[in-house]
C-alpha cells in the first residue's frame, strides 16, 4: 500500500527514542522553563525547573507552548495566539496570529495572521522576512533550517533569514532535528508499490538514496549520527553515506539483566525502569540513580525530571532529590504546532485535495478488509501506549488522519504493565481533519459545500441526513466546528452518523 508507506516515512515531529539513540544531542532543545498547573489551580504558571521556582504564577487561562530560548505562545480568549518572553510574561511581545510555531534556539518563529502570508519573526516580534505567497505551510526552525511546502504540494527548506536554501522538489521532507542530515522522499517514484527515500545535508546535497524494499526507516531523522532502519527482520543503523554501521549506543543488555517489567532510554543515555508498577532510573551500567518508588518519571532535559506520585507532580534531579518544593497537577511538555499554515487557502484546491483522499472503496489507503497487521509499519513497537484505544492518529500533510478500528488497537494485561496488539482488528472508519481556523471564518462552509457538490463524481449520492452513500455501501459525511473540518469515511453505511456544521 503506497500511501501507508508514505505516511510512515513522512512523520512530523516526534520526540521518540530508538535503539540507535541516546545522548544529550538527542534533545530537540533544552528545557529550562515548564508550563504547569499548580495544585488546586485551573490557571497555568511557568516553573523554572533548574531552580524549582515559579516565575509566573497563575498567569494564563490556556496552556503555554513549550518554552524555547525563553519564548513561547499562548492561545488567547479570541482563539488566536500571542507570543511572550519568559523574562516579562505579563505582556505579549506580538499577538493575534492565526497560526504559529514555537521559537527556535536561534530566536525565530514562523507565523501568520488570519488572511495573511507566512512570516518569520524575531524575539521582538519584528518581521525578519515575509515568505513567498506560494508557501502554504512551514515548520518551526531546528538547527537553523525549516521545511516548507508550496502550492504544488512540494517541499523544500529555508534558513533563519527566510531565504530558500533547498528548492521545493521533494514529495515530503523532515526537519533537521538532532543532526545535520534529513530524510526526504523524492518527487518521482518509479515503483508504485515501493517508495524510495533519500538523505540530504543542509545544503540539499543528496548523500544517498535507498529503496523501501531494502530499508524501512524506524524514524525519519538521525540521532547520534545514525539512521535506524529495519532490514528484513533486523534493526540496523545507517551512517550519513548509507553504509550499515554498528549501533553507537548498545548497552541495553546490562539493563535487561535487572529483571524490570519495562525500561526506556532517556535522551541523556540513562534508563527509566519499571518494577512492581513503580518507576526509577538507572545508568547504562544498571547503577541506581533514582530509587524505584515513583508512579512515573518523565525526563525533561537530562538533569531534571518530573516525578509523579499519585495526582501530584514535582521536579527532581538525576539523583531523585526534589528541586524546590513546588507541587503541580499538570504539565505541558508536548509540541502543539510544529508547522504554521498560511492565513488563507484556495478553497477550490483544498476541496480537490480532500477528495483525493478517498474513492468508493477506500480512504487514506484503508478499506473494509484492512487490518492492524496491514498497517503495522505505522505503529510503534510499544503496544502499551495504544492499550484501551481503538484509534491510530497520524499526520499527512495538512491533515490529521484517524484510523478507527472495530476493537482496541492493543489490550493490556491484568496489571497494565504490558499489552498485546490486536492485529486482526479491522478499520471501520477513517477521519480526516483539516484545521482552517487560521483562515477567514467562511472557509469551512466554502470547502465543505464544494466537496459535497462534487461527491457524485466520486460515486457518492445523498442518502439521508447529509450522509452520502456509494454503490459499495461505504458512506461519507462532512462537518465542521471551531475552525476544524472533519470528513468521516465509513466502511459500512449502517454505521454512519451525520455531522454538525457549526460556524465560528
Amino acid at each position: 500500500m503506497k500511501f501507508l508507506s508514505r505516511i510512515a516515512l513522512a512523520a512530523f515531529v516526534a520526540l521518540l527514542l530508538t535503539a540507535c539513540g541516546g545522548n544529550e544531542s538527542s534533545y530537540q532543545y533544552k528545557t529550562q522553563y515548564l508550563p504547569v498547573q499548580l495544585v488546586g489551580s485551573e490557571k497555568w504558571s511557568i516553573l523554572d525547573v533548574n531552580s524549582g521556582e515559579v516565575v509566573a504564577k497563575d498567569a494564563f487561562d490556556n496552556a503555554p507552548s513549550p518554552i524555547v530560548a525563553g519564548m513561547f505562545y499562548v492561545m488567547n480568549n479570541e482563539g488566536s495566539y500571542d507570543y511572550y518572553d519568559v523574562a516579562a510574561p505579563t505582556q505579549p511581545v506580538a499577538g493575534h496570529f492565526g497560526s504559529v510555531t514555537s521559537f527556535s534556539d536561534e530566536g525565530v518563529a514562523v507565523c501568520s495572521k488570519v488572511g495573511g502570508p507566512l512570516i518569520v519573526i524575531d524575539r521582538k516580534g519584528d518581521i525578519v522576512k515575509q515568505l513567498p505567497k506560494e508557501v502554504s505551510q512551514c515548520s518551526m526552525f531546528a538547527r537553523g533550517m525549516a521545511t516548507f511546502q508550496n502550492d504544488d504540494g512540494l517541499w523544500g527548506y529555508i534558513n533563519v533569514s527566510g531565504d530558500t536554501i533547498v528548492p521545493a522538489t521533494f514529495s515530503s521532507t523532515n526537519m533537521f532535528l538532532y543532526n545535520d542530515y534529513a530524510l526526504v522522499i523524492p518527487q518521482v517514484q518509479t515503483n508504485d508499490s515501493v517508495l524510495s527515500f533519500s538523505v540530504i545535508d543542509k545544503s540539499g546535497k543528496v548523500m544517498f538514496t535507498a529503496s523501501g524494499a531494502d530499508y524501512q526507516p524506524v524514524q525519519p531523522y538521525y540521532i547520534n549520527g545514525v539512521l535506524p532502519v529495519v532490514r528484513g527482520d533486523s534493526l540496523v543503523c545507517l551512517d550519513e553515506n548509507g553504509k550499515e554501521v554498528a549501533n553507537p549506543i548498545d548497552d541495553k543488555d546490562k539493563v535487561e539483566k535487572g529483571g524490570y517489567a519495562d525500561f526506556s532510554r532517556t535522551p541523556s543515555g540513562d534508563y527509566i525502569v519499571i518494577k512492581d508498577n513503580k518507576a526509577g532510573m538507572v545508568d547504562k551500567d544498571n547503577k541506581t540513580l533514582i530509587p524505584i518508588k515513583h508512579d512515573n518519571l518523565i525526563d525533561i532535559n537530562g538533569e531534571r525530571l518530573i516525578a509523579v506520585d499519585g495526582d501530584t507532580y514535582f521536579i527532581v534531579d538525576r539523583t531523585g532529590q526534589p528541586v524546590g518544593n513546588v507541587k503541580f497537577q499538570n504539565a505541558h511538555v508536548s509540541e502543539d504546532n510544529p508547522y504554521a499554515a498560511r492565513g488563507y487557502i484556495d478553497t477550490d484546491l483544498a476541496a480537490a485535495s480532500l477528495m483525493l483522499l478517498f474513492d468508493e472503496t477506500s480512504c487514506c489507503g484503508a478499506n473494509a478488509k484492512t487490518t492492524l497487521m496491514d498497517m503495522n509499519g505505522m505503529v510503534s513497537t510499544d503496544a502499551l501506549m495504544y492499550a484501551g484505544s481503538n484509534t491510530l492518529i497520524l499526520p499527512q500533510g495538512p491533515y490529521i488522519i484517524q484510523y478507527v478500528f472495530d476493537r482496541e488497537v492493543a489490550s493490556a494485561n491484568a496489571d497494565s504493565t504490558a499489552a498485546t496488539f490486536n492485529y486482526d482488528a479491522h478499520v471501520k472508519c477513517v477521519i480526516a481533519s483539516l484545521n482552517v481556523k487560521h483562515c477567514p471564518a467562511n472557509t469551512e462552509p466554502s470547502i465543505v459545500n464544494k466537496v459535497e457538490s462534487h461527491l457524485g463524481t466520486k460515486g457518492f449520492v445523498l442518502a439521508r441526513d447529509a450522509i452520502f452513500c456509494s454503490d459499495y455501501l461505504t458512506a461519507l459525511t462532512l462537518g465542521y466546528d471551531k475552525g476544524i473540518i472533519q470528513m468521516k469515511y465509513y466502511m459500512h453505511f449502517n454505521e454512519s452518523v451525520p455531522q454538525e456544521k457549526k460556524k465560528r
